[in-house]
């Protein structure tokens, strides 16, 4: 998916807040914007894939108010608040009719846990809002073809911390049908998006047959920066589980199977997929 002209707006309201987190010096701010400005005017008029352009944008950023991990205290928070959650959560899961359908449904939720996105919220009330959203159900249901390629070799790649804890559950399920799940997150911080340390901390690493990166962290899947052993699991996959926006970004025009699992936060990629913002969908897109 290519950046369009809403992008810009969203990406330098983020660039401002991450570095209103780690510093009160207007000056180290404005230098931040003015960095994440002369990226864009650069890469815009390219048009090319919008989490790709985020990236560059973000380490620059990063360089700039002299921080790794501007978000890690809010991702503290948000898996904090899931593993609160997670008991209620999982009991939801394993009383539904359909334990994999529902499973993926609550990894969906998940993905609300996405700081910065002008327009959206992240809401406290975690449980209060998993029940609103669970009973809505998906815009888009492609769960039986998803789970049917499941069966095969499945690589899972992850979104936002505090995402992540529900993921779990949906790994779980892959695991009891699957021939191997790989595990892919961050290689290295970057918004609030899950890294090793994540995974470790709400047990992913150990459902999943292997835990790997995706290099140096970009937003999303940058091919030339992937691992070579991440770069093979994702060749060999039977599918692919592509969760969040910047996932379908990077993906949606590839020639992988891929399952985008998401909730459509902003205008530009819920027209992309075709249903309206907020909706959450799971959707199979095969090779061409």
């Amino acid at each position: 998916m290519k950046i369009t002209p809403l992008c810009p707006a969203c990406l330098i309201n983020r660039a401002c807040m991450e570095a209103e987190m780690v510093t009160k010096d207007k000056e180290v701010v404005y230098k931040a914007v003015e960095e994440a400005l002369k990226i864009l005017a650069k890469r815009f008029p390219e048009r090319g894939i919008n989490a790709v352009i985020a990236t560059e944008m973000h380490r620059k950023v990063y360089e700039v108010i002299g921080c790794e991990d501007p978000y890690k205290d809010v991702k503290k928070r948000a898996n904090e608040v899931v593993l609160k959650a997670l008991p209620e959560v999982t009991k939801i899961v394993e009383k539904s009719e359909d334990r994999f359908k529902s499973a993926v449904i609550s990894s969906i939720i998940g993905n609300t846990f996405d700081y910065g996105v002008m327009g959206h919220e992240v809401r406290e009330d975690f449980l209060s809002f998993f029940r609103e959203a669970f009973s809505k159900g998906l815009a888009i249901d492609n769960t039986s073809e998803i789970k049917k390629l499941c069966e095969g070799k499945v690589v899972y790649l992850t979104d936002n911390a505090g995402e992540i804890v529900l993921d779990t559950l949906l790994m779980k399920e892959i695991k009891k049908i699957c021939e191997k799940l790989t595990l892919v997150v961050r290689g290295k911080p970057i918004l609030s998006d899950a890294t090793v340390e994540d995974a470790k901390l709400c047990g992913a690493d150990k459902i999943a047959d292997e835990l790997l990166t995706n290099g140096k962290g970009a937003i999303g899947i940058i091919e030339e920066e992937l691992p070579e052993k991440t770069r093979e699991r994702i060749e060999e996959a039977d599918v692919i589980i592509a969760k969040g926006m910047a996932n379908y970004e990077c993906l949606s025009d590839s020639n992988y199977t891929t399952a985008f699992l998401l909730t459509a936060k902003c205008k530009p990629v819920a027209e992309d997929i075709g249903v309206k913002v907020g909706d959450m969908v799971a959707m199979l897109k095969s090779k061409k």
